[in-house]
């Protein structure tokens, strides 16, 4: 009996943990390595599981073949590629990759693609990279960071799984990280191997499509602060007058809002296939203008209650619209 996509999919969150808890181990030598190859692993597995699930659980669709003439018949047939202990070699995560974008798997992203394309990069120089490079490991952060982000997007949209189950974080925190205190440069000279993967990074854009829920690169920013308390003031984006007050500045709206009408019809547009701004879509769009998680309305006059408005929506109106319109 071979593998399931349900089998597969439990394998690779075991994997996606194992990286996460060694990534969080207060004193680990071979920490940023050993993420990367266990979180190769989990991706790897995740996108199995994926095809394995979408073809009817036929494990011939994850299998290498290659080419090889009949004995008999002397014709052209495709049989499975053995590895050195008899079994059927399954495709690279690097080829699943790929292809998941090619095939426009639901939910999966080109900045998903570009982050896995990285940690694969990382993965396959973990050998020759001596981690006391400073400025290697919070690249690396970043890295991982987005990539578990990532990890955890896909395998709820496609296994519904239950990250509460779980601590799925990493630990960018401490008292002394490193990387945090860099300047200019790092205090360790840098390795010729790590060197090279730092100037490759460089080269590779970190733009995320704003509509996009997957990420390329994420950081975390920490300072400690002294205060005249060790308590603090949890607040919340509420309409509650009794809630602490926090200033938020206009930049910042529109960063979350960032699409009016006219852009959101122009986006959707590009996005589906069987869009149209008819009856239907002002159906969809309607609920959604008076829930400040997909909509804000903005007054042109702030001063001025009564003055004219417009409405601005956040890249969360595209999950409605999904359940409603077909993708390119």
């Amino acid at each position: 009996m071979m593998i399931t996509s349900k089998e597969l999919h439990e394998k690779s969150l075991q994997a996606a943990i194992s990286a996460i808890e060694l990534y969080n181990k207060p004193d680990f030598r071979y920490r940023e390595e050993s993420f990367a190859i266990l979180m190769c692993t989990a991706w790897e597995l995740l996108l199995k599981a994926k095809v394995l699930k979408d073809g009817a659980e036929e494990f011939n669709l994850i299998v290498v073949t290659r080419r090889e003439i009949d004995p008999i018949t002397r014709a052209d047939r495709w049989v499975p590629k053995l590895n050195r202990c008899g079994n059927p070699m399954t495709v690279a995560l690097g080829m699943l990759a790929a292809k998941a974008l090619q095939e426009k798997w639901d939910g999966y992203s080109k900045e998903c693609l570009t982050n896995i394309e990285l940690l694969l990069e990382l993965r396959d120089n973990s050998v020759h990279l001596v981690n006391d490079d400073l400025a290697l490991s919070e690249r690396v952060l970043a890295i991982g960071l987005a990539s578990v982000k990532n990890y955890m997007s896909l395998s709820t949209h496609w296994f519904a799984t239950d990250f509460s189950r779980y601590n799925f974080y990493l630990m960018p925190i401490s008292f002394f990280h490193g990387f945090e205190s860099i300047v200019a440069k790092c205090i360790t000279p840098a390795t010729e191997q790590s060197k090279r993967f730092i100037d490759y990074l460089a080269t590779v854009k970190s733009e995320t499509a704003v509509e996009s829920e997957h990420h390329i690169l994420l950081s975390i920013e920490t300072k400690v602060l002294k205060g005249k308390s060790t308590d603090g003031i949890a607040v919340r984006w509420t309409a509650d007058p009794a809630a602490p007050a926090m200033r938020v500045r206009e930049e910042s709206l529109l960063e979350t809002y960032p699409y009016d009408t006219a852009d959101l019809v122009k986006k959707l547009k590009e996005r589906y296939i069987d869009f149209k701004q008819d009856k239907h879509f002002q159906k969809y769009k309607k609920p959604l203008l008076d829930d400040p998680k997909y909509c804000r309305r903005r007054l042109y006059n702030p001063k001025r209650s009564k003055s004219g408005a417009k409405n601005f929506f956040s890249s969360e109106v595209f999950k409605v619209f999904d359940q409603h319109y077909k993708m390119k």
